[in-house]
């Protein structure tokens, strides 16, 4: 053939498509299609426990700090019960015989004296029996915070025209009041006369609750 022939026929033969021209290594085998699948599986396992050992010691901190608050708390009263007034002082302060034993608290001439400050819950409840007469009665329960009223409760039995003979009347008061040391907390009637000492004599209660420290 002559070298003319020759040069055109090499240049006329069709060159291959780039497209159809893919590197071996390119050429993706079923195994290497699942590897995508799996990182991402395997990232998603990494981060959820991540973030579930996270929580763990979020939580374990915060249990951590609960338990050093309440260890730090002084060891004040839960609950100071005064059940029963006393039948022999027969005047407008109340006093009270202890129920229990009294932590942080102390108790002194009707008062209950506050050994650690903070906010406390204060609770009074009393008991009347009256024997109705020809006139009409107040009832009241004051509660004081050193020497000043904070809470008082009034009601009138015996009202003329109803026709009633024994009357028993109850009348309570809660407070919450933050306290400092040596706070007094101390109940005062208008008539003692009329405070049940004999049928009911439990139902008078003066309790304090620790509610939450200054700490």
């Amino acid at each position: 053939m002559e070298p003319g022939l020759q040069q055109a026929s090499s240049c006329g033969a069709p060159s291959p498509d780039p497209a159809m021209q893919i590197p071996p290594d390119s050429v993706a085998s079923p195994w290497r299609s699942t590897r995508p699948w799996r990182s991402s599986s395997h990232s998603y396992f990494y981060l959820s426990t991540t973030a579930l050992v996270c929580l763990v010691v979020a939580m374990a901190i915060i249990l951590v700090l609960v338990v050093q608050k309440k260890d730090s708390t002084p060891r004040t009263t839960d609950k100071v019960p005064l059940k029963g007034v006393s039948k022999h002082l027969n005047n407008t302060k109340l006093s009270w015989n202890p129920d229990g034993v009294i932590h942080g608290v102390g108790y002194q001439d009707g008062n209950l004296v506050v050994h650690f400050p903070g906010w406390y819950f204060i609770i009074c409840q009393l008991q009347f029996f009256v024997q109705c007469s020809n006139h009409s009665v107040d009832l009241s329960l004051r509660l004081l915070i050193n020497t000043e009223v904070k809470k008082q409760a009034l009601v009138t039995v015996c009202k003329s025209g109803i026709q009633t003979k024994n009357i028993y009347q109850n009348l309570s008061q809660f407070l919450l009041h933050y306290l400092q040391v040596n706070s007094t907390i101390s109940v005062m009637v208008d008539n003692f006369q009329y405070v049940d000492t004999n049928t009911f004599p439990l139902e008078n209660v003066l309790s304090i609750f620790l509610y939450s420290s200054s700490d």
